[in-house]
């Protein structure tokens, strides 16, 4: 006879699986000792962080650091953002909704020359090191590790949020030695509307229970498994404990009416953040349109990942082939012609600001804007020399990051190259900014002081919020975030 689970008591339940009396979950082992390396004081100027990882490496030559060379083609229009600044009207037709706001710094260093690692670099934000590689965290988790204290009981969304990370070369690091819950929750902006999207009928009827009843039936289930569940011969699997988490978040996400109404989003909208244009796997204009929908919850999410990821492997914006092809010459599969791809984010990037700067804040005279920093950055740059198939290849000698609202002065231009060579690196440091200093700069910006370090980490190695001597990377890297971009 057919017995519901959730009515069997846990030695009928354990007798049913065949697991023995004695089955327990063990708890993870959590890092206990923080401390501060320095004397840093964090400015706090934002409550929210949207970074956008412009997943492939995005030509500078073309867009944030153009410069005109014998491969330029001629129908680009090229027209001034401010002195040191030139975007093409053509690539870039609403470049004025966001690029006159964006504070740019030209003069980033990447020594990892592979689209893995160097997307690893941007989500742990250090150089990859084998050795320790299951320890170091996304930078992200730190960041939900820090601002737990600052939850509300009513936050039912994670601190960490990605949209889209799936798809790329480098999928989410998790939360490697921090618990599992400051792990990212990644969702699929092309099917959650799908799956969550639709009718939400709170009662049942003639046939069958509603989705809310279904739901909790399978959540029941979940936690009676996970009861009985050993880590040596779980018949879930033997990670189930690391799972439990992001089952807990799924669960009081999907009870929360501020998640149905995150993916509540009009055909009008998807216009205008040009989703009806992308024909990626991954929709640009969905991911951004989540991330909006998502600060405007106010659920307890605070930094939010999205990938530009089109239709995953290494990016639409890995142009070794036909930088420039139109037509018959186009690029295919995952990557787009600069033709496509500049404008694809363009009108998803320019709907985002100027949704951000009508929106209310969470302060009183706020608004979203003032209150969110984004980070717009990718994994190196691109050679200035067109290859043989008149593409680019990587370049991580130097290449531009971008920063705009929450506490961002808008309209600088930070390091100056000649194409080939840095020629100013554009702050107080000899040394090149990196992905590190990113970071460092994201941490401050939030409140957290990023001279913190780990010190009783598996490895025994201290693990540093900011690397300043990291193995594979520079002799040195200065502990310090790009305070240019501010003051």
């Amino acid at each position: 006879m057919r017995q519901d689970i959730g009515n069997l008591s846990r030695r009928e339940l354990l007798k049913v699986l065949g697991v023995g009396a004695g089955a327990s979950l063990a708890g993870a082992a959590f890092p206990r000792k923080i401390s501060a390396q320095s004397r840093v004081t964090p400015r706090g100027n934002a409550r929210n962080v949207v970074f956008i990882q412009n997943c492939g490496a995005m030509s500078p030559h073309e867009v944030l650091d153009f410069k005109e060379t014998r491969f330029t083609a001629d129908d680009l229009n090229i027209e001034n953002v401010s002195n040191e600044f030139q975007m093409s009207r053509t690539l870039f037709p609403n470049y004025e909704k966001w690029a006159p706001h964006a504070t740019l710094v030209r003069s980033f260093y990447e020594n990892a020359l592979v689209h893995f690692s160097a997307q690893y670099h941007t989500q742990a934000g250090r150089s990859l090191n084998a050795a320790i590689v299951r320890e170091i965290p996304a930078f992200g988790s730190i960041v939900a590790y820090e601002l737990e204290s600052q939850r509300q009981a009513s936050d039912t969304f994670p601190t960490f949020m990605m949209f889209d990370q799936w798809l790329v070369r480098c999928p989410p690091i998790g939360s490697g030695m921090l618990p599992a819950r400051y792990a990212a929750l990644d969702i699929n902006s092309s099917s959650v509307f799908e799956s969550f999207g639709g009718s939400q009928a709170s009662s049942g009827s003639a046939d069958g229970p509603s989705n809310d009843e279904l739901l909790e039936r399978r959540y029941q289930v979940l936690n009676r498994l996970s009861e009985v569940s050993p880590i040596a011969s779980s018949p879930i699997g033997g990670k189930a404990d690391e799972y439990t988490p992001h089952y807990d978040y799924a669960y009081n996400m999907l009870r929360d009416e501020r998640f149905r109404q995150v993916l509540d989003i009009s055909e009008e909208e998807r216009v205008r953040y040009g989703v009806d244009k992308d024909g990626g796997l991954a929709k640009f204009g969905n991911s951004l349109l989540l991330a909006r929908n998502t600060l405007a919850a106010d659920a307890g999410a605070r930094f939010l990942w999205v990938a530009n990821s089109y239709n995953g492997g290494n990016g639409s914006f890995d142009n070794h082939d036909q930088l420039y092809g139109r037509g018959a010459k186009a690029p295919r599969g995952p990557i787009l012609s600069i033709y496509e791809s500049a404008p694809r984010f363009d009108r998803a990037v320019g709907s985002f600001v100027e949704d951000l700067q009508r929106m209310p804040g969470k302060e009183p005279g706020n608004t979203m804007w003032d209150e969110t920093m984004i980070v717009i950055a990718h994994e190196f740059g691109r050679n200035p020399e067109m290859n043989s198939n008149l593409g680019r290849d990587h370049w991580g000698k130097n290449f531009t990051n971008l920063f705009m609202g929450g506490g961002v002065i808008p309209g600088r231009v930070i390091g100056r190259t000649d194409g080939y060579k840095v020629t100013d690196v554009g702050w107080q440091h000899q040394q090149q900014p990196m992905m590190d200093h990113v970071v460092s700069t994201i941490y401050s910006a939030l409140g957290i002081d990023y001279s913190k370090q780990i010190e009783d980490t598996p490895s025994g190695r201290a693990y540093e919020y900011q690397q300043t001597a990291p193995l594979g990377g520079p002799e040195f890297i200065p502990l310090t975030e790009i305070e240019e971009i501010f003051v």
